[in-house]
């Protein structure tokens, strides 16, 4: 399904614009769609999109995460990751299933659970972790989100 098939379809709820940066943790309840810049954390009830060109600087949370743009960070996905041709993930991937395409580039550690949870939620267990889930975690604790336009 193509963007402007999502969007006439009603199916995304959320949109973060390309030209658009957020800054603190960003929650939804069902499909959004990242093709701006987030630094912090992402929690989605639903989908996530990151869509070619989007960024996102932290942790993802969601049912389903899909990646054709790039994340640096943790991803926990209670179902599925699927990273598509486009897509760029640096870092670990806690998943039930997981998608690599053929051209997409994943460097990281994945872990395949039917518990993907952060470890905060899980029982405590020693783990290596990433620098970019530290920095991450730090960003979590505002509570303020920032959002401004970025000019081209």
């Amino acid at each position: 399904m193509g963007k402007s098939d999502e969007y006439k379809s009603g199916r995304v709820s959320s949109v973060i614009g390309k030209k658009t940066v957020v800054e603190g943790t960003l929650k939804g309840y069902e499909l959004l769609r990242i093709d701006g810049l987030v630094k912090g954390k992402v929690v989605s009830d639903g989908k996530v999109i990151i869509g070619r060109g989007g960024m996102v600087e932290g942790i993802v949370e969601a049912v389903e995460i899909y990646v054709g743009g790039t994340i640096n960070g943790e991803l926990f996905a209670s179902e599925k990751v699927e990273a598509n041709p486009t897509g760029e993930i640096y870092g670990d991937i806690h998943t039930k299933r997981l998608i690599v395409d053929d051209n997409a580039v994943f460097e990281g550690r994945c872990e395949m659970t039917s518990n993907a949870k952060p470890a905060e939620e899980k029982a405590p267990a020693k783990k290596r972790r990433s620098p970019a889930k530290s920095k991450a975690e730090d960003t979590e604790e505002k509570t303020e989100v920032v959002v401004e336009e970025i000019s081209e």
